[in-house]
């Protein structure tokens, strides 16, 4: 385990914090960041497995302040599960999300009163079932589209597509059945369409005693993509033979020329799982690609190579998810890097190849990057990207803020966090004044 993966201890409330440099004064919200914190470390349990811990890091006319809670109340984890890997906001309520559970609502002030944290109300009907850490925030309409796997049980091949509306109403779902049960991180999404790679990190019941996940790389399966029209029956779905590789992150989907096309990270073999006959993945790069398939009749999956970047967690400007992109942002480091942390941001131009970035140091730990737009009707790819760094030299972690268009100029505003903040998955920035409509 890496040293920014050992867990935290103490919840903390800290008020007032030191920024160096001057915070944008339109930047005015709170940084939610979920990840993996052991309760209780030690042992040989899979690192994904941690109990979920929110870190929120709020900035404003007033200045800066932080607080972390663990998401689930001790001893709930088996009801609700670990909740472990993002939070996301939509229908009023703050969501965390962990991919084999459902929905745990969270309340994110610093005193939130009993029963705070739960399941989510009966109303919505999102159920009990698996429900991905990675739902679709449509910016057209306000909805979120969501998948979960194993949606009839544990290893189960049932996988079920839905959508809640604004309110947070369930307003359509369906069930496809798949090959065998995989592990299917993220989905694509278009304003007609959901694309979801079924890839070949298989679950199987009597592997959980041996890799404490129960998941295993078996590419001699072949993976599979599921396209299906959003609002169908399911039974109108559309299998395509996937190319090589495995995938945990999508960049983001549009439809263009009769042809849905993704933009993805892909892995050859999937890091920190193990194959099919035990033995431990393979920890190469990670390579952008766009993979594409017809949208009506015959034909294929194909792949285009992307510009070369070793990184992960990518995100874009989401008020223009499911339409073209030009750029996105990413956590990176240098090739060849193997599995450990990422140690820079770096902006990618999809189309021309170009990228730039800053590098905080091959020891250093930095997360997800986080885009907010400079104002809601700013120009696209106009704003912020907000991060979590670390270094072993540092007492503390840091939120830093970068101008996007200009991330190779450092930080424009550096907040000292009065604790270090472990290595996570995901988290959303969610403006003061918010909208009404979800950030997923």
């Amino acid at each position: 385990m890496t040293e920014n993966r050992i867990s935290v201890t103490r919840e903390l409330t800290a008020e007032g914090l030191e920024i160096r440099g001057v915070l944008p004064p339109g930047l005015s919200g709170t940084l939610y960041r979920n990840g993996p914190n052991p309760r209780f470390p030690g042992g040989d349990a899979h690192w994904f497995l941690g109990d979920g811990m929110v870190h929120a890091m709020t900035l404003g006319p007033g200045g800066a302040s932080y607080r972390n809670r663990w998401v689930v109340p001790a001893g709930q984890a088996r009801l609700l599960g670990k909740a472990n890997t993002n939070i996301i906001r939509h229908g009023g309520r703050m969501m965390a999300l962990e991919e084999a559970h459902a929905p745990v609502m969270f309340d994110p002030h610093p005193h939130p009163p009993p029963g705070a944290t739960g399941p989510m109300p009966a109303a919505w009907h999102v159920g009990t079932a698996p429900f991905t850490a990675h739902p679709k925030h449509d910016p057209h309409t306000g909805e979120l589209v969501f998948f979960g796997y194993a949606a009839d049980g544990p290893w189960s091949d049932a996988i079920r597509c839905g959508t809640l509306a604004p309110s947070g109403r369930l307003t359509w779902e369906t069930r496809i059945r798949a090959p065998f049960c995989s592990m299917i991180h993220d989905m694509a999404v278009t304003p007609d369409h959901v694309l979801l790679p079924v890839l070949a990190l298989v679950g199987r019941a009597d592997r959980t005693d041996r890799s404490g996940f129960g998941f295993a790389w078996q590419p001699e399966l072949g993976g599979r993509l599921a396209l299906l029209r959003r609002g169908g029956d399911g039974r109108d779905v559309r299998w395509f033979d996937a190319p090589p590789g495995y995938a945990f992150h999508i960049v983001n989907a549009w439809e263009e020329g009769g042809r849905l096309f993704l933009d993805l990270l892909v892995y050859d073999e999937p890091p920190l799982f193990p194959r099919g006959d035990g033995a431990p993945c393979s920890c190469a790069g990670v390579r952008p690609q766009r993979w594409s398939v017809p949208l009506d009749g015959p034909g294929e999956a194909r792949v285009t190579a992307l510009p070369d970047v070793t990184g992960e967690f990518p995100r874009i400007d989401e008020r223009f998810a499911g339409s073209r992109h030009a750029r996105f942002y990413l956590a990176s480091r240098a090739p060849g890097g193997g599995a450990g942390s990422f140690h820079a941001i770096t902006r990618m131009d999809a189309e021309s190849g170009e990228g730039d970035g800053f590098d905080f140091g091959t020891d250093a730990s930095v997360s997800e990057p986080v885009f907010v737009p400079r104002a809601p009707d700013a120009a696209r790819d106009e704003g912020w990207l907000l991060a979590v760094a670390w270094r072993p030299d540092w007492r503390t972690s840091r939120l830093v803020v970068f101008d996007a268009g200009h991330i190779v100029d450092g930080p424009v505003a550096t907040v000292i966090l009065p604790q270090r903040v472990p290595d996570g998955f995901h988290g959303n920035f969610i403006p003061d004044a918010h909208p009404g409509r979800g950030i997923a």
